[in-house]
Parts: structure tokens; C-alpha cells; sequence
């Protein structure tokens, strides 16, 4: 018998990921994939087989379950994809390993995962629901594997993904078994029924430790991800959002914020313990420096306040925060969402000939996915969520959220240079950014990265923006990154700060609105030479700075379809860049942003 290539993947994954309310559902549904494909590569190892994709051996620390954000040795575990490519040992039944691979990634799942969070969680768990929370955890996972003979090693490649995907297109339906009656739905997707006690029967302790409120209600996998880390492990949005203002209010208001900072203690604020650039500067949940947020924050963290301020939420906040806002102003209350994704990876992956050659693709994409972390984290403030190959998921400061997207695409291409792909043929990176109000749902925030990912990917090796205003106004912008898009950005603030005015960007926004769709028309030329010298007059008008369309980075073709279109790209990238100003620390903005 010949060895074989066998493929082995683990779901459910982007729906699953995306299932949350809180920072820690979000990182943990991650961190739990990719432990559990870690616990499959492992069990292949074990068996004898030579992992190829990961390009991981007998041995490698990165093996080794970690059940934190960082290993003890202060670095990131290695993010494992839900894709596990392997050559079985000379002889071997591959049907044999696959089994055993999926019986222990199962154990892994039952007993070292869901097992530990019920038991710590005994308090909130409704009692006498053993088989319903045994059928939920029982029929989470998704195990799917295929083999082939790996004497032609392309060939084996194209029929084992085959294989996986054919598999993937019929689902298992099964009904539920166990029911628990008229008891509410999983808060997180509906999918399941909720394994909690009633509010009132909660331990209060843990509802508190783990921010579950009393209208919420989660399943057996909804709990796992909401308690399966520690809660002081998670940078919560909002602390991440306000980064880039801390830091800028640590330097202009260090004694009012040393002074918030001790009261946030002595009333038991929640505290950040993850020690990240985003973390530092305010290291307790930064909604306290949203006026709007202090009743919320005291009845959900259960606060009393100070005896001496009578425990009111207002009195606390207008004496230690409001200093704090009077020197820095009110942070930018917005937040970037980003998500990233390699272009044409399979494309790529067809030149490459040998399992030596996918290992070696392989490396380079651990190596990415490290110094992935470390521009997120260590250079730009933000909160990586995952990065696994070439996919990456962050939470950043506004402000710096375009620069991080430059950066990320700058170490891709370096990484693909290392592959042995040929030039044409490497992947390039798209990344789409949404910007939204950091109150907004965890999923709708996910969501608006989401679709800016897609509009990114209609051009490919592209950077697209999606900013999403609470005044119900909604800018989408997409460019290609050989335009250096984070260049023209800076240049677009620098013309507003200076002979360019928003007012007439605006202006040029409402003779949008006024002409006809490019469908709608006849006499192309007119209709053309008529947007052309509005938007002309609009740039040119006396009092606030002359311009001209060339001097403000604006092309006018000669179609009306298409000039129409390259006007509607200016105004959204200027107001685009408008956002991005408003963002910054001291920024001067208008009350209404709010």
C-alpha cells in the first residue's frame, strides 16, 4: 500500500465566529477552532502521519494545547486552520487515521473543553438538562475527510479537495431529540434552546464575571464561548475604539486620569488585565467615558458607587470623567472593523508541485499570520481577533485603521515573495474596512467588515472602506492598492485642512443626487458636460479657495457613466477622509457625531 494524501476539515467556522454580542465570544469561537484543528493535527502526528499544511512535526511546541491568549513564553500561539493536509505512513489504512483523528478532536471537544465550562459554570446551567446540553455539544462539530492515493501529489490534491467539497454540499438534518419547552432561543443566533436558569435563579456572581444579562439567554455552545476564556483575557471593543484618545489624554490630562483611574478601582470598575498597546493607557472598561453610557455601566457591572456621591452613576461620572473630557474632549465614538483575505490562494496553490513546496508555502503563511499580530497589536492599537494563513480578523482605532490595512498588504506580498510561487501567480491581499458606532451589535459591526471584504474583492488586491454614520448616512469607497490608496487619503485631509472645503464637497454631493442615473439618460455628451461644470463652479467658487478638479486628485471622463461614477468615488473618498480627521484625538468636530 501506498501513502496517501488525506485532507481532513473541522466547521462550523465563519458563521460560528461571527455569532456574538461581546469582544470574548468573538475571540474565543476563534481561539476554540483553532484549538480543536490543533487537537486534529496533533492525533495526526501522533499516528505517524507528516503534516503538510500545517507544516508542523513531531515535537513542534505548536502542537501543544494553550488554552491563553499568549504561551508561556509571552508569544501568540500559532492560529491552526480548519484545513489539515497530511501524508498517512507507508502501509497505513487512511480511513483508520481519519477515524482516530475524529474521535479524538471529539474527546478533545466533550471532555477538554465543554465539559470544563460546565463545570465552572455550574450556577448559571438550568439543572436536570444533562441530555439537552449532551445533544448540543454532541452535534456541533464538523468533521469532513477525504483520501487519495498521493502517488501523483497534484492529482491527489484535486481529488481529496473535491471529495471535501462535494461532502459539504449535503447537510445532515437531524431534529432535535432533547427539548427543553417553552424556555427562549440562544440571544446569539436562535439555533438552540438556552441551558441558563430563569434571571432571578442565576449565581449573580458569574452572570457578572461573564456579562450575561438577565434578557439573554445562551445554548450550550453560546456559554462555552462566552466562558470558556478568562474574562480579563478580552479587550473589550469600546477600550480598543478609545485607544488612540487615551493615549492622547494620558499625555495632556495624566492627573485626572490617575485620579479616574483610582476610582474606577475603589468602585470595582471592570478591569482590562491584557497587557496590549490598546490596553494601556486605561486599563478599566472605557464606556465610562461615554456620559450617555454611566447608568448602563453601574447596572451592568453592578456598581455602587461612592457613599460620599450617593452611588449616582451622574455624580461619579461628572466628578472623575468629566475632568478627564474637559482637557481631551469626548473621544470619536466610532470603531474599525477589519478583515482581510488572500487573493487567488488555490491558483496559487495549483503551481505548487510537491508536498516540500506546499510546506514551504505553508511556513510563510504561520510566519504572516505572526507579524500579522504584532502590526494590529504592537503598531496600531488594535485587537486581532484571528489571523490564520490568509485570513485576518481585527478590531482597530479609526485613526489607524488604513495604515494598519497598508501595512498588513506590504507583509503579505513579502511573505508570497518567499513561496517559490512564480511573480503572476502570487496571492494578493484585499481588505475591507467598516466603520461603525461602537454601540452598534458585534454582528452588524462584523457585518459591515464583511461586505466592505466583498467590495474589496470585486477588484482584488484592493482596499475597500465602508462608513456607516449613525445620522444614516453610509459612504462605501474602494480602491486598488497599486493607487496607493493610503497616501491619497492623507492628501485628501491635507486638502481639508486647507483650500478645501467639506461645504463644497457636500455641494458636489447634492448635484449628485439632483441628475439622473447614467441609465435614465439620453444625450450622453450633455449630461456629461453638465456635471462636469457643476462640480467645476462647485471647486472654483470664490471665498473659500479656488480649485480645479485636477488639483484635488479628481478625473473627469468623458462619458457621463463614468464621470458620474468617478464623482460619486471622490466625494465618498474625501468624506472618507474627513472620518478619518474627525477620528484623531483632540480632533474638532461637530455635537451631532454623536
Amino acid at each position: 500500500m501506498t501513502r496517501s494524501l488525506l485532507l481532513v476539515t473541522l466547521g462550523p467556522v465563519q458563521g460560528f465566529i461571527a455569532q456574538a454580542r461581546r469582544t470574548r465570544d468573538l475571540w474565543y469561537g476563534s481561539h476554540l477552532l483553532s484549538e480543536l484543528s490543533r487537537a486534529a493535527a496533533r492525533a495526526l502526528v501522533a499516528q505517524g502521519a507528516q503534516l503538510i499544511f500545517p507544516a508542523l512535526a513531531a515535537g513542534d511546541p505548536e502542537l501543544t494545547r494553550c488554552d491563553e491568549p499568549v504561551r508561556a513564553n509571552g508569544r501568540p500561539p500559532q492560529a491552526i486552520p480548519n484545513k489539515l493536509l497530511a501524508l498517512t505512513p507507508d502501509g497505513a489504512d487512511p480511513a483508520v487515521i481519519a477515524r482516530a483523528t475524529r474521535d479524538e478532536v471529539t474527546r478533545f471537544w466533550r471532555t477538554g473543553i465543554a465539559a470544563r465550562v460546565r463545570q465552572r459554570c455550574a450556577g448559571l446551567i438550568s439543572p436536570n438538562i444533562d441530555d439537552v446540553w449532551r445533544e448540543q455539544v454532541e452535534t456541533f462539530l464538523e468533521f469532513t475527510a477525504a483520501w487519495a492515493p498521493a502517488d501523483n501529489f497534484v492529482e491527489a490534491r484535486r481529488k481529496v479537495a473535491q471529495a471535501v467539497d462535494g461532502r459539504k454540499l449535503l447537510r445532515d438534518f437531524t431534529a432535535w431529540e432533547w427539548q427543553r419547552g417553552a424556555v427562549p432561543n440562544s440571544s446569539l443566533d436562535g439555533a438552540r434552546k438556552t441551558v441558563l436558569r430563569l434571571p432571578d435563579a442565576r449565581d449573580k456572581a458569574l452572570a457578572t464575571t461573564y456579562r450575561i444579562g438577565d434578557g439573554e439567554n445562551l445554548d450550550a455552545i453560546g456559554l462555552i464561548k462566552r466562558a470558556g476564556g478568562d474574562p480579563d483575557q478580552f479587550v473589550p471593543v469600546v477600550n480598543v475604539a478609545v485607544a488612540d484618545w487615551a493615549a492622547y489624554a494620558r499625555e495632556i490630562a495624566a492627573k485626572e486620569m490617575e485620579e479616574l483611574a483610582e476610582a474606577a478601582r475603589e468602585i470595582g470598575l471592570s478591569r482590562v488585565s491584557r497587557d496590549l498597546p490598546c490596553a494601556r493607557p486605561f486599563r478599566f472598561d472605557a464606556s465610562i467615558f461615554f456620559p450617555d453610557r454611566w447608568p448602563a455601566v453601574f447596572k451592568e457591572q453592578d456598581l455602587n458607587g461612592e457613599q460620599d456621591l450617593n452611588g449616582d452613576p451622574q455624580e461619579w461620572g461628572e466628578t472623575w470623567v468629566r475632568p478627564v473630557l474637559r482637557r481631551a474632549k469626548e473621544p470619536f465614538p466610532y470603531v474599525a472593523f477589519l478583515v482581510a483575505d488572500g487573493d487567488r490562494v488555490g491558483r496559487a496553490l495549483d503551481t505548487l508541485d510537491s508536498p516540500e513546496k506546499l510546506q514551504t508555502f505553508s511556513k510563510q503563511l504561520a510566519e504572516f499570520a505572526g507579524e500579522a499580530r504584532d502590526i494590529v497589536e504592537q503598531r496600531h492599537r488594535g485587537a486581532l481577533i484571528y489571523s490564520g494563513g490568509d485570513d485576518v480578523l481585527a478590531i482597530l482605532p479609526v485613526p489607524q485603521a488604513v495604515a494598519c490595512a497598508d501595512a498588513l498588504r506590504r507583509g503579505f506580498a513579502d511573505a508570497m515573495a518567499k513561496t517559490g510561487v512564480p511573480a503572476g501567480d502570487r496571492p494578493t491581499l484585499s481588505v475591507g474596512i467598516g466603520i461603525g458606532h461602537v454601540m452598534e451589535g458585534m454582528g452588524d459591526l462584523l457585518d459591515l467588515a464583511r461586505d466592505a471584504e466583498r467590495e474589496a474583492k470585486k477588484e482584488r488586491n484592493a482596499l475597500a472602506v465602508i462608513v456607516d454614520r449613525r445620522s444614516g448616512d453610509r459612504r462605501v469607497w474602494r480602491a486598488s492598492w497599486n493607487s496607493d490608496p493610503a497616501s491619497r487619503l492623507r492628501e485628501d485631509a491635507e486638502l481639508l485642512a486647507g483650500p478645501l472645503s467639506s461645504r463644497k464637497v457636500y455641494e458636489i454631493a447634492a448635484v449628485l443626487r439632483r441628475l439622473p442615473l447614467a441609465e435614465a439618460v439620453d444625450g450622453d455628451a450633455e449630461w456629461r458636460a453638465l456635471l462636469a461644470g457643476e462640480v467645476k463652479r462647485a471647486l472654483a467658487r470664490a471665498g473659500e479657495g479656488s480649485l480645479t478638479p485636477a488639483e484635488v486628485g479628481l478625473d473627469l471622463p468623458k462619458s457621463y457613466r463614468e464621470c458620474r461614477e468617478a464623482v460619486e468615488q471622490w466625494v465618498n473618498r474625501v468624506l472618507l477622509a474627513r472620518v478619518l480627521e474627525m477620528a484623531k484625538p483632540g480632533a474638532s468636530r461637530a455635537q451631532e457625531e454623536r
